[in-house]
């Protein structure tokens, strides 16, 4: 059971734990979840408990005195002056002729004494003053059976009786009488009355019943009783208690920590103020004498149990808003490891641009202090962080020092990424005799004033390395227009698609062909059945394209280009088709909102066809009159055109999507050659 909690349920705990705490008529005090901070930097907490200030007081404020027999109005006083007097002569002075005790004196006493007062006193006076010389004089005055008697002091206790309470004050002579102690003990009480002067007034003490026996003539027996008294008190009166709950520290390591701070224990305070760590409540019980300790106590406290929340491991769960879980696990263990690249290679980019960066190294990089700070820290263990790609959400056990860092990160990490809006035309172009050398040196070297640049310099520009086209004079619809009307131009494909940045997107538009890789028949039968092994060959076409976004605002895109079509098997004896196939693979750099060309792939096919007037050209020798056959040899080039857009966030992802969708209700993509024709002046914008 964990209290100090903020909720009703553990105030009402701690309220019936401590309902019979403090029933001595002391007001004591319930330090509630719900007060204010004791230290600002403790975030809001505070720690609740139950408190008793205590009086700070261990004795009495008055001495409690002795009620002293009163004289009667109107007594005789005495002056009395006896200068080395001998006992007897002495004694028969005070005892008989003033008091009129009868008494008798030990033969082993001797000696003389003085006793002169200076003014009149009373009888009670006097005795008391007759006493102390007795003493002097190694002798006591003793009462036994009613009967005084004179005897040595080393026999004095053996010749009287013990008393209790008010008999012991009655009469003269020495005495013993039994003190009930109430609080302190008797041992304790012995130490004291022997370190004020009296080293023989305590005869015995009891500890297990807590008395002691005390023995002296009536002015000493009253002045013990006055020690007594003052000493003899509630200390836990005086002693303060309080109880604190604590949220995550370990009773036993608080206790430690306090001790040290308070000088508790050996220290110098080690009589002052006690912590006793209690494991059953998980709190700390708090005992001192002295009550303005108890709010410096609770503050500590509130700190220390504050700290260790800090210190302590727990699991949290980051919900992810942008990125897959086990993604941004491999990035968050590899920035915690430190194991993650500084920054992406540059080694396959092209000359003069700039580097391409990949999101997972560069928020690495820039992570800084926040990276050596998760993962250099020695004092405390390594975050574990599991993947829960069910949820989408990252389990990350820890402390809550190193969540907040850790967060810090996940926050930058977790960001919406970056898109590329890849618009595409894949065309088939028949060359003829005008295009007998390909569409490049048709258009360098035609009247259209559009030219290509150069595939292994790209002189052209620096924005577009390697294969591709740009504006050299004219207009570039017009040169298109020129090469529809000279040839046959076919649009085989015109996708758009939305791709993330550093994600690969495939368009696949085509057939799965069977193709035999194996056959195998036994060598044992003659009339074994042949087996074919059989693999399934993709067709038709297919476009995949990898962007990559540069922080100069161009993009790096990997290209690779297939398009395939299945023939019949004309060179070997193998029964599965022919599968012939026109590929590009290339990475290409292009700025934001241009278009790149590539091209330069050219097929050749021959056909034979059989001309034939009909019945005459089915006659036995005379029919070859009446036929013909063409042998026709056609080339085709395949030419892609991309244009890749860079989209930042959500609302440019709208306007292209609305933009889309306003060219399909304007009619605006048609078939044929009219389609080509604006497809190409769309993407050459």
């Amino acid at each position: 059971m964990l209290f100090g909690c903020a909720s009703e349920n553990s105030n009402d705990r701690w309220d019936s734990l401590m309902e019979g705490v403090g029933t001595d008529g002391r007001q004591h005090t319930v330090i509630a979840s719900k007060s204010a901070p004791i230290l600002p930097s403790n975030g809001g907490q505070s720690v609740s408990g139950f408190a008793v200030p205590g009086t700070g007081q261990f004795t009495a404020a008055q001495q409690p005195g002795v009620v002293e027999e009163a004289t009667s109005g109107g007594g005789q006083s005495y002056t009395i002056n006896l200068v080395n007097a001998p006992v007897a002569q002495a004694s028969k002075r005070v005892l008989g002729d003033i008091m009129g005790y009868t008494y008798v004196i030990d033969p082993n006493v001797s000696g003389n004494v003085t006793v002169q007062t200076s003014e009149p006193v009373d009888k009670k006076s006097l005795l008391n003053i007759f006493e102390v010389a007795l003493s002097m004089n190694n002798a006591a005055l003793v009462q036994k059976n009613g009967q005084y008697a004179i005897v040595p002091s080393s026999s004095a206790l053996s010749n009287t009786s013990v008393m209790s309470g008010s008999a012991s004050t009655k009469g003269p002579g020495t005495k013993m009488e039994v003190i009930q102690l109430k609080y302190i003990s008797a041992d304790d009480m012995k130490d004291i009355i022997e370190k004020t002067g009296r080293p023989n007034a305590v005869l015995r003490t009891d500890p297990e019943r807590n008395y002691i026996i005390v023995a002296g003539d009536g002015s000493e027996l009253s002045a013990l009783r006055d020690t007594i008294g003052v000493f003899d008190v509630d200390w836990m009166k005086g002693m303060s208690t309080a109880i604190y709950p604590l949220k995550t520290s370990k009773p036993q390591d608080v206790a430690k920590e306090l001790t040290s701070v308070f000088g508790a224990g050996d220290g110098p305070n080690g009589k002052v103020i006690r912590f006793i760590p209690n494991s059953r409540l998980n709190a700390v019980l708090v005992i001192t004498s002295r009550p303005a300790y108890l709010s410096k106590i609770q503050a500590w406290i509130a700190k220390l149990d504050a700290v260790a929340q800090n210190n302590d491991e727990q699991l949290f769960v980051y919900q992810i808003q942008n990125r897959s879980a086990s993604e941004l696990a491999e990035v968050l263990q590899n920035v915690i490891s430190q194991k993650g690249k500084g920054a992406a290679s540059t080694s396959n980019v092209a000359p003069n641009l700039a580097a391409t960066t990949d999101t997972a190294t560069s928020l690495a990089t820039t992570s800084g202090d926040m990276l050596a700070e998760v993962a250099g820290m020695s004092t405390e263990s390594v975050p574990k962080i599991v993947a829960d790609n069910q949820n989408n959400s990252l389990l990350i056990s820890t402390t809550p020092r190193q969540y907040k860092r850790i967060e810090q990160i996940l926050r930058q990490v977790d960001v919406m990424p970056v898109q590329v809006f890849l618009e595409a035309i894949i065309a088939e172009v028949t060359l003829n005799d005008q295009l007998q050398f390909g569409i490049r040196w048709y258009l360098d070297h035609g009247p259209n004033g559009v030219g290509f640049s150069d595939l292994a310099s790209g002189a052209a520009s620096a924005a577009y390395p390697g294969f591709a086209w740009t504006h050299i004079s004219g207009d570039v619809q017009t040169a298109l227009n020129a090469l529809s009307t000279v040839t046959k131009v076919k649009v085989i494909s015109s996708p758009s698609l939305m791709v993330i940045n550093n994600q690969a997107a495939t368009l696949q538009v085509g057939d799965q062909v069977p193709t035999i890789t194996q056959s195998s028949a036994s060598t044992t039968s003659a009339n074994s059945a042949i087996v074919n092994s059989v693999e399934l060959k993709d067709t038709g076409i297919i476009l995949a394209v990898t962007p990559r976004i540069n922080t100069s605002g161009r993009v790096t895109l990997d290209i690779k280009q297939e398009a395939s079509n299945v023939t019949q098997t004309t060179t070997s004896g193998i029964d599965s088709p022919t599968i012939q196939q026109r590929k590009i693979s290339t990475r290409v750099v292009v700025s934001d909102g241009e278009s790149i060309a590539l091209g330069g792939l050219i097929q050749e096919r021959k056909s034979i066809a059989d001309k034939k007037v009909p019945v005459f050209g089915d006659i036995p020798v005379l029919g070859s009159a009446f036929k013909s056959k063409t042998d026709t040899i056609s080339r085709t080039e395949l030419v892609i055109f991309i244009r890749p857009r860079i989209v930042q966030d959500v609302q440019q992802a709208r306007d292209i999507t609305a933009e889309f969708r306003g060219q399909f209700e304007r009619g605006q993509l048609q078939t044929n050659g009219q389609r080509m024709r604006q497809d190409i002046k769309r993407i050459a914008q």
